[in-house]
């Protein structure tokens, strides 16, 4: 006798019926105007905060810069040191090139075994040239000029190929003290020099006496060769 839970019931072979939700929304994707919208606010987004990108990129660039030039000032004191030698640090002045006042490097001189006087043909140049990023240069600079004969002599320099004459040096001693005895410093800045022109235009805020807000110096004692860092 069949169960009465199963009397009047059929099996119709389907099975439950699911709701069918979502039915009434939209299909998924933007209109054409929210798609615009979007697009604005982006935009104004990046008007406001691309100026700062650009600050932390300049002030990057000068403090990779300013350590550069730095750790080849306590290169040359350390070379002289080390190998009994006179070692030159010299930048690039408006020499004509696209690195004008952005280029450093290091020359050595050591002294001859048999005690003959050393000549300009020993000078050697013992780094490669270390160039600035764009937008930095080397500003009040009071490294000896290279109008002021070094002895020996320096010979014909180059840069890239090419011959240069404009520069600017400071000798380390063997002791490690500077040639001229007297202190010397470089300053880098954000900034550039307009073709044909010798004065800097800064792209950072003008502090006080008209010096640039935001700097490098490098400064180097003479009586010890001592390497000395100043930010504001």
């Amino acid at each position: 006798m069949a169960s009465p839970s199963n009397c009047g019931k059929r099996r119709s072979g389907r099975g439950p019926v699911r709701p069918r939700l979502f039915s009434s929304l939209r299909p998924a994707g933007f209109t054409l105007v929210e798609l615009l919208a979007a697009m604005g606010i982006i935009l104004t987004m990046v008007v406001l905060v691309a100026p700062a990108f650009t600050g932390i990129s300049k002030g990057s660039a000068l403090k990779a810069g300013g350590n550069t030039v730095s750790a080849m000032a306590l290169l040359a004191r350390q070379n002289s040191l080390s190998k009994n030698a006179m070692t030159a640090f010299v930048v690039l002045g408006a020499a004509g090139t696209d690195a004008d006042y952005r280029a450093f490097s290091l020359f050595e001189i050591t002294p001859h075994l048999d005690g003959t006087p050393a000549v300009t043909a020993d000078w050697k140049q013992i780094t490669e040239w270390k160039i600035l990023a764009d937008g930095v240069v080397a500003d009040n600079c009071t490294f000896t000029a290279s109008s002021v004969p070094m002895a020996p002599p320096f010979p014909t320099l180059q840069f890239r190929g090419t011959p240069v004459t404009a520069y600017q040096y400071a000798v380390f001693l063997p002791s490690g003290a500077l040639t001229s005895q007297s202190p010397c410093h470089v300053r880098l800045a954000p900034g550039f020099f307009p073709p044909g022109s010798q004065t800097v235009r800064y792209t950072t805020a003008i502090g006080s006496g008209g010096a640039p807000a935001n700097y490098y110096d490098i400064s180097i004692v003479g009586a010890t060769g001592y390497v000395k860092v100043d930010r504001p």
